[in-house]
């Protein structure tokens, strides 16, 4: 068995490891800047995110490089690639303990990455409802004209319809 090869995988998590717990991190600011609607923090996070997945996307191609020499060199060469796991469960002790410890970090990272995600979204609907509603009252959107005198001192007959009280998603 080549160490350097396991040396280098548990070299490439840590990284991938880094890499997503500062993504938590983003997000945890992101919605922190959506509460508090800090329009500017939240331009500045959002740029940081885009570098920051770029990087993961880059670390993911080279750590994915790295798993497919290490299960080539565990002879687990299949039909499918092996997980992390798997690779961890072949690998002697202490390799294998710290591949599977990091494996556990990564899968509970990923999933922490998705409930922010999915607590951001909701917070960007809620808000985009609130500017809606806001722009309705504003604009008179929400209102029903009865009999009255327009702006020439003509009186006006019937009921104007209302405009429409959800604007596009694309405003």
């Amino acid at each position: 068995m080549d160490i350097s090869v396991v040396n280098r995988l548990e070299e490439r998590l840590q990284e991938h490891l880094v890499r997503y717990q500062e993504l938590v991190d983003y997000l945890e600011q992101e919605k922190k800047q959506l509460l508090n609607l800090d329009l500017d923090g939240l331009l500045v996070t959002s740029k940081a995110k885009e570098r920051l997945a770029r990087n993961i996307i880059a670390g993911s191609r080279a750590f994915q490089d790295t798993l497919a020499e290490a299960a080539l060199m565990l002879g687990l060469d299949g039909e499918h690639p092996p997980t992390l796991a798997e690779i961890a469960a072949r690998t002697p002790a202490p390799y294998g303990t710290r591949l599977s410890e990091g494996a556990g970090t990564l899968a509970r990272l990923k999933n922490l990455i998705l409930r922010e995600n999915e607590t951001a979204r909701h917070f960007v609907e809620e808000s985009l409802e609130l500017v809606t509603g806001s722009i309705n009252i504003l604009s008179g959107a929400d209102q029903v004209r009865g009999d009255g005198y327009g702006s020439d001192g003509k009186k006006d007959k019937g009921v104007k319809k209302a405009l429409p009280s959800k604007l596009s998603r694309e405003v």
